[in-house]
């Protein structure tokens, strides 16, 4: 458990460096923050969850992420890191849609971030000290730019 914490300080720290530079660069504030958290949430799970990461490649692949949602105790290790790497992955794939979708001048309407701050508050409220209160930050902005676009 120690492990983990240094990660997330580390990656905490990391992610507030990334928000310095996200809010000089002024513009995509929302979908750069996502891709960060997207990347910095795949390097703590590669990193804490490197040894059922190496089983589920050692013992091949297919197949290994499914335990019957966590009831084999021997495979629920290597079900959560698959569940966390898809997690960063689509908060990625988030970040570039917003992404793309700034780049035409176009903003995702205000209920985005909305559903993501109800989706945001339960994850947090159910593990408080990962790093889901992080993901507040681009939903408020989403939430924000959707405000200022409509006028």
């Amino acid at each position: 458990m120690l492990e983990a914490d240094l990660v997330r300080l580390i990656l905490g720290l990391l992610f507030l460096i990334c928000l310095l530079v996200v809010f000089y660069l002024r513009k995509r504030k929302a979908a750069r923050l996502l891709m960060v958290i997207g990347v910095l949430h795949m390097l703590g799970v590669i990193w804490v969850g490197r040894k059922p990461l190496s089983r589920i490649f050692r013992e091949g692949f297919f197949g290994q992420a499914d335990s019957a949602m966590g009831t084999v105790s021997a495979h629920a290790d290597k079900e959560l890191v698959f569940w966390s790497l898809l997690w960063g992955a689509f908060t990625f794939l988030i970040g570039q849609l917003i992404s793309s979708l700034d780049k035409e001048g176009k903003r995702p309407p205000a209920y985005i971030g909305w559903e993501l701050v109800g989706m945001i508050l339960i994850a947090a409220l159910l593990a408080p000290k990962d790093g889901f209160w992080l993901m507040l930050v681009p939903a408020f902005i989403l939430i924000k730019d959707a405000k200022t676009n409509t006028r």
